[in-house]
């Protein structure tokens, strides 16, 4: 006996079309009634980003269309307060915030009234006055991103940020310079919970202390024998951009021995490799197992060091060669993910090898 479609349990449709591009599901949608409840159930969209670009050109049905799909993440390009007071009215319950281009500073209150806001993005914005008033009243947040503040007050900033305690997740690239130790130290011993950090280091004539990740003991007895004086900062993800040596010492990463990811941006190709301080830092993170290096030096500078533990290795935009990857292959042979630009002369002979040198690899994407 034949079995209408629209007899068949929702959950079954659900299952189906999870499997489909949004535009996919757009075509279904226009089909018939039963489609369209289908298709906006919130189940189909939880983690799907809208991207609004324009509201002033949305419509009363468009938003309707959101709040039964349950939409929870939005990027906002370019909006007026009158376009955020429609979103805040709409869209009371997001969850993901991003901004980007927006110059008016009364839009910065329509923020506090997503009270169930936990991750905020704010980029190329024209830095107003009032930014670190309302960062700081958003002590909820668990992932915070500072990108390119025109006009931003450094100091204010990092003030409002170490208010956040429930941080998990910052990326702060707001500033050409890194943040002064001192500063930094007081931001990290308000944010306990921090497990991902991005950095912009930018340009910086000299070097950074070597206890730069290292925070001070808090409330350190010094009559307690064989106390440490200092603490290890416990992150478990860490990003440097805009990089160059020496900007960081061959210690400055001593205290992150639980280390687990770490990237490193460099600005441009470097080739003197007696000041490649990579070399360091790697040799002495035992439990890293994921390394991102774009451009910097040559992979033979740091191959050798390459922890045994490593199962995903990103190098974009870095020069290596067949004998490089032996080596690495020899330090890391339990790596399960590659991401390389083979760069080299004999970059044909590298690809045809790779299957043999990494026997458990996974995933492998090349340019």
């Amino acid at each position: 006996m034949a079995i209408s479609a629209f007899q068949l349990p929702q959950e079954v449709w659900f299952h189906v079309f999870r499997f489909l591009q949004p535009h996919e599901k757009g075509n279904i949608r226009s089909t018939c009634k039963f489609f369209k409840v289908v298709i906006d159930h919130p189940a189909l969209w939880r983690k799907h980003t809208v991207v609004l670009k324009n509201i002033r050109s949305y419509d009363s049905q468009f938003w309707a269309t959101l709040r039964r799909r349950r939409t929870t993440s939005v990027v906002v390009h370019k909006a007026g307060v009158k376009e955020w007071e429609r979103l805040a009215t709409a869209l009371p319950f997001l969850t993901s915030l991003t901004i980007v281009q927006c110059s008016d500073p009364k839009t910065l209150c329509t923020i506090e009234r997503f009270k169930d806001l936990r991750r905020l993005a704010i980029r190329s914005f024209q830095c107003p006055p009032g930014l670190a008033g309302v960062l700081a009243s958003l002590g909820h947040l668990t992932n915070l991103c500072l990108c390119e503040l025109s006009g931003a007050p450094g100091a204010d900033l990092i003030g409002a940020v170490s208010k956040l305690s429930n941080l998990t997740t910052l990326l702060y690239h707001e500033s050409d310079k890194p943040i002064p130790k001192k500063a930094f130290h007081t931001m990290l011993s308000s944010l306990p919970h921090l497990k991902h950090l991005s950095l912009k280091m930018g340009v910086l004539y000299g070097t950074l202390p070597g206890d730069y990740f290292i925070l001070p003991k808090v409330n350190r007895d010094p009559n307690v024998i064989g106390e440490p004086c200092g603490s290890e900062f416990g992150l478990a993800k860490l990003e440097l951009l805009s990089y160059m040596d020496p900007i960081l010492p061959p210690a400055g990463l001593d205290g992150l021995q639980c280390l687990q990811s770490l990237t490193i941006e460099y600005r441009d190709r470097a080739v003197e490799s007696d000041r490649c301080h990579l070399k360091t830092w790697l040799s002495k993170l035992p439990c890293l197992t994921e390394l991102t290096v774009t451009r910097g030096y040559p992979l033979n500078v740091y191959a050798r060091v390459i922890p045994r533990t490593l199962t995903s290795l990103s190098l974009p935009l870095v020069f290596l060669s067949l004998r490089d990857m032996q080596v690495v292959a020899r330090q890391a042979p339990g790596l399960q993910h590659l991401h390389t630009d083979l760069w080299s002369s004999d970059g044909h002979a590298c690809l045809r090898e790779l299957p043999r040198l990494f026997c458990q690899l996974r995933t492998l994407s090349l340019r």
